[in-house]
């Protein structure tokens, strides 16, 4: 067993400077790592593409786009042992990983890591919420103190209806209500709620041509820190038409 350990050993040192001179060659791809809510680090990696050795299928009412996982062999990254990244390359596809990286033999000479590509198809909706300001200005004309008018904040989200009649029931939603359940930014830049928007401020919101009022209602967050990291913060919205 002793020698078994000592030939594995052997094998690492000298596997260690050939990952390393790989991951600095051509044969690597140009990539960005991304952690949320810091600057891009570029790297470069290698991505390999896992069988598909399932035989599930969709079900014939609701057909899906399923993606196949990648191998992605990394530099040995601070940013990039724990999860809450994300790599984009040149065509703007986005890489994220579905399980923590793992670093052979704890050499530190590389880390290898199972990502999935992000869907390319998510809607994302330019939100406009009317802040309240603090003090009050002095109104043109009549010379009278008036409420400070509201600064205009300008957010993106992504946003997807629920159903379940317990979320429903939270927000005390209307039958004619549609209740969504959103995340703050885009895929490649997720953000934290912003402070300055308090549960209860609105923005319109056009859905299929229907024009609409979202409205803000809920911190959602996640149970799991990595999760939210990684896609941002989640809420509960309304949306109503007039």
């Amino acid at each position: 067993m002793l020698d078994l350990l000592n030939a594995a050993e052997a094998q690492l040192s000298q596997v260690g400077p050939i990952i390393a001179d790989v991951l600095a060659s051509d044969l690597a791809w140009p990539f960005t790592l991304i952690r949320f809510g810091q600057p891009g680090v570029p790297v470069r990696a290698l991505l390999g593409e896992e069988e598909d050795r399932s035989s599930v299928g969709p079900e014939i009412d609701a057909p899906e786009v399923a993606s196949r996982t990648f191998t992605a062999l990394l530099p040995p990254l601070e940013a990039a042992r724990t999860l809450g990244w994300m790599l984009t390359d040149a065509a703007g596809r986005v890489f994220v990983p579905v399980a923590a990286p793992l670093d052979p033999g704890r050499r530190g000479f590389c880390l290898v890591a199972r990502v999935a590509p992000l869907p390319e198809r998510t809607r994302v909706h330019d939100l406009v919420f009317q802040v309240p300001s603090a003090g009050t200005v002095i109104q043109p004309g009549t010379g009278n103190q008036v409420p400070a008018p509201s600064t205009p904040f300008p957010i993106q989200a992504r946003l997807s209806a629920t159903t379940d009649p317990r979320i429903r029931d939270s927000v005390g939603a209307d039958a004619a209500d549609l209740v969504l359940i959103g995340r703050w930014g885009s895929l490649t830049a997720p953000a934290a709620h912003p402070p300055s928007l308090r549960w209860g401020l609105k923005a319109p919101l056009t859905l299929q041509g229907q024009a609409g009022t979202l409205t803000l209602k809920l911190a959602y967050p996640d149970e799991d820190l990595a999760t939210e990291a990684q896609f941002g913060g989640r809420f509960v919205a309304s949306w109503s038409t007039p």
